[in-house]
């Protein structure tokens, strides 16, 4: 009688150390996907327009101008 005591007593602390476990697991689950919420907004934040020209303008480049550009005309009878 005393070993199914034991038993019982083993089977419902088992059962709590899986129950703390996974409450625990769970917590870690909810940070994580937290975390990764804030990174993909932090990328969607580097991503817009304003940012992306606020960085060209503070490390010195400039909008492209049509003089940028270079023309060149292909004769098409002379290409294989």
């Amino acid at each position: 009688m005393s070993l199914f005591v034991i038993l019982l007593v083993w089977q419902n602390i088992e059962i709590m150390k899986i129950k703390i476990e996974r409450r625990n697991l769970l917590k870690r689950e909810n940070q994580i996907v937290r975390e990764n919420d804030q990174l993909l907004y932090e990328i969607e934040l580097y991503r817009r327009m304003d940012a992306v020209q606020a960085f060209a303008r503070k490390n010195g480049y400039r909008p492209i101008l049509p003089d940028d550009f270079d023309v060149m005309v292909i004769n098409e009878t002379h290409v294989k």
